[in-house]
């Protein structure tokens, strides 16, 4: 069973509705065969997506040749309809996928409408988003996020207690675009702001331990705890005095003393917030506590199994990130920093993971190409991780090109080209924040 089938399936049931009239034993039918498929393949996976870009179909991130050829009539609704992208999660149902087809081929509303009239349906394990959600929308939602966390600590900073509705809210925003398009999110992390540190960190490492959860699997309900425990995670840090956050020098071992204070601070705060699932103020408690229980607040038993993924992702965007008393590692090296600590700081299987997701050479990390061409890797190639897609910024002569050339080196027209070393973004005019940012614009 592939995505073949799955396409198939789902496009003959669009096309039986021009065929027969709405109820007909054929388009039950064909929505029964369908759901089959689709449950089949989520018995091994969390959720899988089906989407447009640039045109093409694209099934969990491979185009699909020929498919306008080959599945017309779903690339018809799709557009028709405004859809960009289709989430299927475990769970579907029959009726569900019987839903679907009948919205898509019967309802006047499109894009984000079409995906409220769902919703409303009862239908909630098929999520559709608008094609016009494209790059501007994960930029949005990460500004959005920055503006949630920015939010929640004015409000401790008054002396309140933080509205978890738009909290949960933003990471929802967050995991569906994650789903989406997890290469442009990961890539919206190399955003980093010094003036804004706190709040674009907190939104990076969230975006980090969501992509994480989902690859390893996680229930939708433990990434989304992970997701908001990431985002609150140094909410504490209203606490400690700004001056002490900010000291370009060494900390005496007072202010120190009060640094160690902040996950303790900030569970307090998780648990006076509503409706907080009990894992999140673990989470935050113990982000400093490490592998072999050393690290801070002290902790003498087992910590939570998911506190470790907002460890290692707190860990790898402060090594990513300039900072008062540190330069920042460019990608790959921070990769072998906390390889060097794994089994001490970092759990293992958790690491590996992550490891795996991020790729041998990550998004946002700048490259010199076997022709001498410098660029940035933009998406990693799973099923080929030393060949990801890389945009060109720099020519053999080390020109800059005014319009950069996207190269998946895994195809064709990557073809005599390799990655033979990684390049210090500052020793070239490029300022990958402001790339980033410019490129979701």
């Amino acid at each position: 069973m592939n995505a073949e089938d799955i396409l198939k399936g789902i496009n003959g049931a669009l096309r039986g509705t021009k065929l027969y009239p709405p109820g007909h034993p054929a388009i039950d039918k064909a929505a029964r065969t369908t759901h089959e498929l689709i449950s089949n393949l989520l018995a091994g996976t969390e959720n899988f997506v089906i989407a447009l870009v640039d045109g093409a179909l694209v099934f969990e991130e491979q185009p699909i040749a020929d498919g306008d050829r080959l599945y017309p009539e779903l690339m018809e609704y799709m557009t028709e309809k405004n859809v960009g992208t289709m989430v299927f999660e475990r769970g579907v149902e029959t009726g569900e996928v019987s839903a679907l087809v009948d919205v898509l081929t019967t309802s006047d509303a499109g894009g984000k409408e079409l995906s409220n009239l769902l919703r409303e349906r009862g239908i909630t394990h098929i999520t559709l988003k608008a094609l016009s959600e494209g790059k501007e929308h994960f930029l949005q939602v990460y500004n959005d996020a920055v503006n949630t966390v920015k939010g929640a600590m004015d409000e401790v900073r008054l002396g309140k207690i933080p509205m978890t509705d738009p909290v949960t809210s933003v990471v929802n925003k967050v995991t569906e675009s994650v789903l989406a398009d997890p290469n442009a999110m990961v890539g919206l992390t190399m955003i980093k702001n010094y003036d804004n540190y706190l709040y674009n960190h907190s939104v990076n490492v969230s975006i980090l331990a969501v992509s994480l959860a989902n690859a390893m699997n996680l229930t939708p309900d433990d990434i989304h705890a992970v997701g908001v425990g990431a985002l609150l995670h140094d909410i504490g840090k209203t606490g400690v005095s700004e001056d002490i956050i900010r000291k370009p020098g060494g900390l005496s071992s007072e202010e120190w003393e009060k640094v160690k204070e902040h996950p303790l601070l900030g569970s307090e705060i998780i648990k006076r917030m509503e409706d907080m699932a009990d894992m999140i103020h673990r989470f935050v408690y113990e982000h400093h506590i490490k592998y072999d229980l050393s690290g801070y607040p002290e902790r003498h038993g087992a910590i939570h199994p998911y506190s470790q993924i907002l460890t290692i992702c707190d860990a790898y965007d402060a090594l990513t990130t300039l900072r008062v008393y540190q330069k920042p590692h460019n990608p790959v090296e921070a990769l072998k920093i906390m390889n060097n600590f794994s089994g001490r700081n970092f759990d293992p299987v958790i690491l590996k993971a992550f490891s795996d997701m991020i790729g041998i050479f990550p998004v946002g990390t700048m490259v010199r190409l076997s022709t001498n061409e410098i660029g940035i890797v933009m998406r990693i190639n799973p099923d080929a991780p030393d060949t990801p897609s890389v945009k060109i910024l720099y020519d053999a002569e080390g020109s800059h090109l005014t319009e950069p050339i996207e190269v998946d080196l895994s195809g064709e027209a990557g073809k005599g080209k390799s990655i033979i070393a990684t390049v210090n973004p500052a020793s070239v005019d490029v300022e990958l924040s402001a790339f980033f940012e410019k490129e979701t614009a």
